[in-house]
Formats: C-alpha cells, sequence, structure tokens
C-alpha cells in the first residue's frame, strides 16, 4: 500500500525530471503547466501503471535479497547482528540484484513517462491498458531484447549505492531502539525485583 501511495506522489515528480532530461523546454514549473494545458491532471500521471509495475517487485526483490545475504552472512559469522560494513554490502548487493532483475520494467516505465501524448483521455486508456504492451512490442521491435537493458549500469550503481545506504541505516536505527528497549526492560526487571515487598 506504501508503494502505491508514495507513486502517487513520486510519479510526477520523476515524469517531469524525465521529460526534462530528454529535452523538455523551461524551468520545472513550465515543464508542469505544459503538461496540464496538454493532457490535463491526469498526464502528470504518464507511466503510473509501469511505474507500479517496476517498484513493486523491485521491493520485494530488494528486501528479499537483503534479508537473504544478512542471514548467509550471521549464519557463516555466528552472530546474531550485522556489522555496519556487512550492513553497508549485503544492501548494495540487495540493490544491484534488484535493480537488474527490473532493469526491463524500467526501460517501459521511462519510455511510457517520456513519450509525448496527443490525446488526453486516449493516453489515459492507453497507459492503463495498451500502454505497457505497445511499448513492450515498439522496444521489441525497434532494439531487440538488447533494448530492455539500456541504462542498468547506471541504474545498478545507483541502486547499490542507494539500497547501502538504506539498509545500513535501516539496520543501525533497529539495533538502536532494540538495545534500548532491552536496556529499559532490564532496568525494570532490576527495579522491581529490587523494590521491598
Amino acid at each position: 500500500m506504501g508503494n502505491i501511495v508514495s507513486s502517487a506522489i513520486m510519479v510526477p515528480k520523476e515524469l517531469i525530471t524525465q521529460r526534462m532530461q530528454a529535452g523538455a523546454k523551461g524551468w520545472s514549473w513550465e515543464v508542469v503547466l505544459q503538461i496540464l494545458e496538454r493532457d490535463g491532471v491526469l498526464g502528470l500521471y504518464a507511466g503510473y501503471s509501469a511505474t507500479l509495475l517496476r517498484n513493486l517487485p523491485a521491493g520485494v526483490l530488494s528486501y528479499s535479497a537483503f534479508e537473504y545475504l544478512k542471514a548467509a552472512v550471521l549464519g557463516r559469522r555466528n552472530r546474531g547482528q550485522l556489522e555496519p560494513m556487512e550492513s553497508v554490502f549485503c544492501g548494495a548487493l540487495a540493490g544491484a540484484i534488484s535493480a537488474s532483475l527490473t532493469t526491463p520494467l524500467d526501460v517501459v516505465k521511462t519510455r511510457l513517462m517520456t513519450q509525448v501524448h496527443g490525446d488526453t483521455m486516449n493516453k489515459v486508456a492507453a497507459a492503463m491498458h495498451s500502454g505497457i504492451t505497445t511499448t513492450v512490442r515498439q522496444i521489441l521491435k525497434e532494439e531487440g531484447w538488447v533494448g530492455f537493458t539500456r541504462g542498468m549500469g547506471p541504474r545498478v550503481v545507483h541502486s547499490s549505492c542507494f539500497s547501502a545506504l538504506g539498509y545500513f541505516a535501516f539496520e543501525t536505527a533497529r539495533l538502536t531502539i532494540l538495545n534500548q528497549y532491552i536496556k529499559q526492560k532490564e532496568s525494570r526487571e532490576i527495579n522491581a525485583n529490587a523494590a521491598p515487598t
């Protein structure tokens, strides 16, 4: 559910960024106005379904890979928690795995977001029903299977760095909260045992 809501917020931002990178003229607010004039509010959500199609599996793959790698490291080291650098490396590898496996979905999403649409209602119908399928067919026809790997290198590097930092921060925060909870619980038990009966 969180991914659906965050995508509803992030898709317009990503759409504007990608349109500007693809050559749209003007400041970001001018690009927003151009989209609104041409396609209406729904134009800000071009590629939304493809974004979900990418984000949902990417999140599952990243988290699953991290937990698998974490369990493997902890099993080999015979410890209960990762060292900070182990957390960074597991996160980076999890991000790389997720990004490399979902790059074809990202290529489709990016193509949908950067193509110019005409009629708003046709665009909405295309994005929800045939936009993804049509884009996949177009990539296959024009570029072959290799077209689905465009930008994989930079995407893997970005995702590795982002995941390394994210999982490091998550693990650090989780362990800090857990250790604080344990200390408070032990303190309460000591105080309860020391209290006169």
